[in-house]
């Protein structure tokens, strides 16, 4: 597993994250629970001490469908206050980095900031497009609002 990996929890993740059954070891869920759509593997590894082995814990999730890396192979339907909204910023800041590259930082950082609901990420979309235009150019700020309207289906 690549040490600058990013996982986030799949639907049945976040289920068996949040169920008090034992489908899965302790030390698994320990792990799950610390997957935050946010740390690398290489830092979960370093935070989470007290999960033995973490990256092979990590890499069973995987294989279990626990977790993924890759936003767009998720179809599964979550609560909106939790896997949902994560799912939502991490292809919003999927789109910034696309459009943005070295300029994505400050608004990656607004949308971690922002609340998962469509209606605060619309908001904050809406400050990033603001941002955009002042320090970079009004086209990929139309298009950056665009593309994550779209994205949280807006």
């Amino acid at each position: 597993m690549h040490p600058d990996l990013i996982l986030f929890r799949t639907a049945k993740g976040e289920e068996i994250a949040h169920s008090h059954g034992h489908e899965i070891s302790a030390n698994h869920r320990r792990a799950l629970l610390v997957v935050d759509g946010k740390t690398s593997v290489a830092n979960l590894a370093k935070k989470v001490f007290w999960v033995s082995d973490v990256t092979s814990v990590l890499e069973e999730l995987y294989a279990l469908g626990l977790i993924h890396d890759d936003v767009s192979t998720i179809h599964g339907q979550v609560s909106q206050s939790g896997g949902a909204g994560l799912l939502l910023k991490v292809q919003l800041a999927g789109i910034a980095k696309e459009l943005l590259g070295t300029n994505a930082e400050r608004i990656i950082k607004k949308i971690e900031d922002s609340d998962g609901t469509p209606t605060a990420l619309e908001e904050t979309l809406l400050g990033c497009k603001k941002l955009i235009k002042l320090t970079i150019s009004d086209e990929l700020a139309d298009t950056f609002l665009r593309r994550g309207l779209k994205a949280i289906g807006k």
